[in-house]
């Protein structure tokens, strides 16, 4: 990975994009493609969608949700502690003791998340199943009056967790989910640059896949592609205790991972599988027998129908402020992606 893309990764991966609220990030992004593509605009609903004109018939969308999970303020009791509600899915239990981020008028309110401490829950169960309501935020507030000065119901909240390198390969961030997937495309945009296509390419950063899935459906409905290729991260069973007869076999740094299943097109797939294995780039093979669970499940029946495929980038602790990617398994999915566009021509057979 160049340092220019590093860079913008990195960039993208720091800053705050709650579901619903994605501004910040579609911004790093329309300026990482400045210059790079035929037309960049924006739409209603918050997506980023670069456009690459092609020669053929053919449009080709690749699509990562630019959201991460967050937590968006309900309450604020007397003694100024802070209450919560979710954008998007939580271990709970993994919460409690953990820095948080809260956003307020364009400055950052640092906070912790609390629970009643263990002691003072000798004689029960020790480990209980929390719910969101169970926890609170800690800002230093004396009291409610002293919070509102600093924070204010309707605040987004983001984990407060900065990027790491583990070893030479590895980073550790927050926000992988799935900003990956929004770096891939417009990387996959800015390499191509300079190239002809026979396929129009469209790079699109969705919102909302956290919560909505508002993005992926109206952006396909406007762009209406033949070909759409969601890039979202996957869980990891290279770890302890993980079941790899319901998972199957995914770890990090082997390679992006390619779905098969009933939402997804064998076309599109095959000629996927047949790119890497020519241009000897890994590929994990995992199953989706129904939905994928990701924005792919939103674009695959829109209007007419289009042929999906999904690219995985194997996650560890996914949903957690400390998830980890392989930047090699980045590059390898760029790499998959940019031979594939260049691979797409009006022989391409769709209709089954």
């Amino acid at each position: 990975m160049n340092e220019k893309n590093k860079k913008y990764l990195f960039d993208l991966l720091e800053c705050h994009s709650p579901s619903g609220y994605e501004a910040p990030a579609q911004a790093i992004t329309k300026a990482y493609l400045h210059g790079s593509c035929d037309d960049i605009s924006s739409d209603i609903n918050g997506n980023l969608i670069a456009y690459k004109k092609g020669s053929g018939k053919y449009k080709i969308m690749i699509v990562g949700h630019a959201d991460e999970i967050g937590f968006i303020i309900n309450y604020i009791d007397d003694n100024g502690y802070i209450y919560v509600k979710t954008l998007g899915g939580f271990d709970v239990n993994l919460l409690p003791g953990l820095r948080v981020d809260i956003h307020h008028e364009g400055k950052i309110v640092r906070g912790i998340i609390g629970k009643k401490p263990i002691h003072m829950m000798l004689g029960g169960d020790d480990n209980p199943k929390l719910k969101i309501e169970d926890l609170w935020i800690d800002i230093g507030a004396k009291d409610k009056a002293d919070a509102l000065t600093r924070v204010a119901v309707g605040d987004t909240i983001t984990y407060s967790s900065h990027i790491e390198m583990l070893g030479e390969d590895f980073i550790v961030s927050k926000a992988t989910d799935n900003k990956v997937g929004v770096y891939v495309a417009a990387a996959v945009m800015h390499e191509l640059a300079k190239k002809k296509l026979k396929a129009d390419y469209y790079a699109v950063a969705s919102v909302g896949e956290e919560t909505t899935m508002k993005g992926a459906r109206t952006s396909a409905y406007r762009i209406e592609p033949d070909i759409a290729i969601a890039v979202d991260v996957t869980f990891t069973s290279d770890i302890p205790g993980a079941d790899k007869r319901i998972y199957g076999e995914v770890g990090l740094g082997k390679g992006p991972t390619l779905s098969l299943g009933a939402a997804l097109h064998p076309a599109v797939n095959n000629k996927l599988i047949e790119l890497a294995k020519k241009l000897d780039i890994p590929v994990q093979i995992e199953i989706a027998p129904s939905g994928t669970g990701t924005d792919a499940d939103a674009i695959h029946a829109s209007k007419y129908g289009t042929a999906t495929a999904v690219i995985g980038i194997p996650n560890r602790y996914m949903h957690s402020p400390n998830e980890v990617v392989s930047l090699s398994d980045l590059d390898k999915a760029v790499q998959l992606l940019i031979e594939f566009l260049k691979s797409v021509d009006d022989k391409l057979v769709l209709v089954r």
